[in-house]
């Protein structure tokens, strides 16, 4: 009993993360609207420069992201498995 309410709390607290990241994600997607504008606004070289800067900072934080979703997806996978195992006893 103790253990299913560990593992229940576990995954609230997975899901909470994941929440945050999905609200991260929402700016990400934010930024990249507002860089696509940028690139086609931007008119010298040096503004080209800084757009493009931006975009692979942009794209590694997407890239973070990502891997931090699928994390934290495997680890409430996982502790949901265990759960349902441990419901099933």
């Amino acid at each position: 009993m103790l253990k299913q309410l560990m593992i229940s709390k576990k995954i609230e607290q997975r899901k909470a993360e994941l929440e945050e990241l999905l609200k991260q994600e929402q700016g990400l997607k934010t930024r990249s609207d507002e860089l696509e504008a940028a690139i086609e606004e931007a008119k010298t070289d040096e503004e080209m420069a800084t757009v493009e800067e931006e975009t692979t900072k942009l794209e590694k934080e997407q890239e973070e992201l990502k891997e931090k979703k699928t994390r934290l997806e495997g680890e409430i996978a996982a502790l949901e498995g265990e759960l349902e195992e441990l419901k099933g006893k």
